[in-house]
């Protein structure tokens, strides 16, 4: 549905998706029905293609009339292709849906309208995500406060995240600098930066695909230490995401030995 074809209520927010895609023909059409799924009646779906070759064009055809805004074209990448899709929607709130993605259930959308409805000087409403491994769901439950420390260590998952349009106005969108970090980028814009109004909702946002870009690159942490270095003190990056990641191997080894150890005292006393 697109908000200009909605004649019944123009008083509710509406939610923009958008869904930026590029050969995904394996993954989309499960986000695109995800969407459709919804319960909240005011959404737009924005799809942004780069040109795909291998069926994804014919799977949205399918779904045509039910989208509120599709284009094809080449892009300069992904990021690129997301603030494509910030000047198209036309809604009060966006939300990004990567293709292999997924809503976690069909009142995502509505329940967290709600908490925009109920709080109207909320700016980002941010949740938990599910990440889908080969052989389980894994649940990453997000930090209820957001602080330098914080966002230092670990973003804020941007399949998580429904934030108000007039912050990406704000902030110009994405940058293009980066490949695989820009969404990082635009998190420490938003709260460590301009300090912007946000709420944890404890709740299951999105199922998030493991097939994607960030996780079949290597490269990404080069990448965010640079794009820190605008927002964080040299001691902060060290302190909260260098060492802390350097010592988590070592750490992982006296664990395996501990527990070796532990295990071996236990045999010793039961044979004694």
């Amino acid at each position: 549905m697109s908000r200009d074809s909605d004649t019944d209520d123009m008083s509710h927010e509406w939610l923009s998706v958008i869904t930026a895609s590029l050969n995904a023909a394996p993954q989309i059409e499960w986000a695109i029905e995800s969407v459709m799924s919804q319960t909240y009646p005011h959404i737009e779906h924005v799809i942004i293609d780069g040109d795909s070759t291998d069926g994804t064009l014919e799977i949205i055809g399918k779904y045509r009339e039910r989208i509120g805004y599709f284009i094809s074209e080449p892009d300069s990448g992904l990021y690129n292709a997301m603030n494509k899709g910030i000047k198209a929607a036309t809604g009060d709130v966006l939300f990004f849906l990567n293709a292999d993605d997924r809503f976690c259930d069909e009142k995502v959308v509505e329940d967290v309208m709600s908490v925009f409805h109920d709080a109207p000087e909320l700016e980002v409403v941010f949740g938990n995500l599910v990440w889908d491994l080969p052989d389980r769901l894994w649940r990453k439950k997000q930090p209820g406060t957001i602080t330098r420390a914080s966002l230092a260590a670990a973003t804020i998952l941007h399949q998580t995240v429904f934030a108000r349009k007039h912050l990406f106005q704000a902030t110009d969108g994405f940058s293009e600098d980066y490949r695989l970090v820009s969404d990082y980028e635009w998190m420490m814009k938003v709260f460590i930066r301009d300090k912007r109004e946000y709420q944890y909702y404890d709740r299951d946002i999105a199922v998030m695909g493991t097939q994607g870009l960030s996780w079949t690159s290597t490269d990404w942490e080069s990448e965010r230490i640079e794009a820190m270095r605008a927002y964080f003190t040299t001691y902060e990056i060290l302190r909260y995401r260098v060492w802390p990641r350097r010592m988590q191997p070592l750490a992982e080894r006296l664990y395996s030995i501990r527990r070796f150890l532990h295990l071996g005292r236990i045999r010793r006393l039961w044979r004694g």
